[in-house]
């Protein structure tokens, strides 16, 4: 039997962190200028009165490279993740050694063994602190951003366009028009540019509910 390659995988972790980890968006093989997630899943876990999220960053091995290796990729998703997962081929009741689950322990990264189309967690990945700007940036690229009134995620864009879920006409046309709504810091931008000439880039987003219910 042919060994799948890593990007065979995917779908089969994508599913795994939709149906187990109840995540609402995933993606796979994206990321910033900085480096590039294989498997990228984003779930709510505010319960009713917080807008907390979680991204879930998985490195994707096919079952031949050195753990060490792969666990210290895995692990480097911290920066934009929440929760950092190594998944591997492997099969049998004990896919991974004590070693290596030693290993796993003290990186702080989370194990999933992958078997044909069968995903099983073996450990559990302790919750991290990512940098802020890298993981909104992350999620920017997926197409969410974070309301600045209620502070959950939202999509901002669809279908490939950016700002397709947000209007720039103010509150009201943007409740009119059942959407978002987006702004610019332009002092901001002076701060941090000295000087603004043709573009700003420091922008502020409100989800669709918060634009209905201040504009009520």
């Amino acid at each position: 039997m042919r060994r799948r390659t890593e990007r065979q995988l995917y779908p089969t972790v994508a599913k795994y962190l939709r149906r187990n980890f109840e995540c609402f968006a995933t993606d796979t093989n994206r990321g910033t200028r900085h480096g590039r997630i294989d498997v990228i899943g984003v779930r709510d876990t505010g319960k009713d009165l917080s807008g907390s999220f979680e991204v879930i960053g998985v490195e994707v091995k096919a079952g031949y490279q050195p753990f060490s290796t792969a666990a210290g990729q895995a692990y480097g998703y911290s920066v934009y993740a929440n929760r950092c997962y190594l998944a591997d081929t492997r099969p049998g009741q004990r896919p991974f050694s004590l070693d290596e689950i030693d290993i796993a322990s003290t990186l702080g990264i989370g194990l999933l063994a992958v078997s044909g189309s069968r995903v099983t967690q073996i450990l559990a990945a302790p919750s991290k602190t990512p940098i802020q700007s890298l993981q909104r940036e992350l999620l920017h690229k997926l197409g969410y951003s974070v309301c600045v009134l209620c502070d959950s995620l939202f999509r901002h864009a669809a279908n490939g366009k950016w700002r397709s879920e947000v209007s720039m006409a103010g509150f009201a046309k943007a409740a009119e028009r059942e959407k978002g709504y987006i702004y610019w810091l332009f002092d901001l931008a002076r701060r941090r540019r000295k000087d603004v000439r043709n573009y700003i880039y420091q922008r502020r987003l409100v989800c669709k509910d918060c634009v209905q219910a201040f504009n009520a």
